[in-house]
């Protein structure tokens, strides 16, 4: 199941901020609610909880100030970032070795077509042409993912493969991947995120709903390779050191805004 909104709001602060927690001060006209899109401590409370619940904050209550102390957990990082952590991918040692699958279901199998699609692009293979798809991670399992989803697996070969002759790990990341697209998305985060450094007590519900817009569009498509094979322009990283940077100042006067 999928954040809602104001969840991945709450994950976010937490994660890019720079800050290994956020106070929740007992006051509704605190920045951090308007941010959010919190209206009463009521609402804001009882949403943490929730987020406590399923183990993705830790919390701390202060009984003589009132106020909640919020860290976000690693179950939370995970979740808030589809289990990809992007830093971690790019500086990863990588074997040249690729992972290859393909598949051989009937047209008429729509059905599994379509959820064997939406699981390829859940794990950010990417599609050099027809039924041949590749990923750079190592293989873990994906056969009884993909089991779960009713299709027979005699259908599905995996192997691992090493471009050999004139094909180079390159040219298949330029087939595989629209890097043009996630780099022009990345790019509209970029563009949004420098407008709001400039002024970040202009840093409201709306403006992190519109930035948490643009980042997903981007990272959605991102397979997050590793360095030695990013296409040259690739702007994944500035996008993400950026985002860290803004909500690192948004914190920043947070914090002094509180005192």
């Amino acid at each position: 199941m999928g954040l809602t909104k104001k969840s991945r709001r709450v994950l976010d602060l937490l994660m890019f901020s720079g800050r290994d927690a956020l106070t929740l001060a007992a006051n509704p006209k605190s920045l951090i609610y308007g941010t959010v899109g919190w209206s009463t401590n009521r609402n804001a409370y009882r949403h943490i909880d929730a987020l406590r619940d399923k183990s993705y904050v830790a919390l701390d209550k202060k009984s003589k100030s009132g106020e909640w102390v919020v860290r976000v957990t690693r179950e939370g990082r995970k979740k808030a970032l589809d289990e990809i952590d992007p830093e971690s991918s790019w500086n990863q040692d990588w074997d040249g070795k690729w992972i290859s699958f393909s598949f051989d279901l009937p047209q008429a199998a729509r059905k599994e077509r379509q959820h064997l699609r939406k699981w390829l692009k859940k794990r950010r293979f990417g599609r050099l042409q027809g039924s041949l798809w590749i990923s750079h991670r190592e293989y873990a399992g994906w056969t009884k993912e993909i089991e779960s989803e009713d299709i027979d697996p005699r259908s599905l070969l995996f192997q691992a493969v090493i471009p050999v002759g004139r094909q180079t790990s390159h040219e298949y990341v330029e087939k595989a991947w629209p890097f043009k697209e996630i780099n022009k998305r990345y790019s509209e985060h970029v563009k949004y995120l420098e407008r709001g450094a400039s002024n970040p007590e202009k840093m409201n519900n709306s403006w992190f709903e519109e930035e948490s817009n643009l980042w997903k569009a981007a990272f959605e498509l991102d397979p997050f390779l590793p360095n030695e094979i990013l296409p040259k322009g690739y702007q994944g990283r500035e996008s993400w050191n950026l985002r860290k940077k803004v909500f690192s100042r948004w914190a920043t006067t947070h914090l002094k805004s509180e005192k």
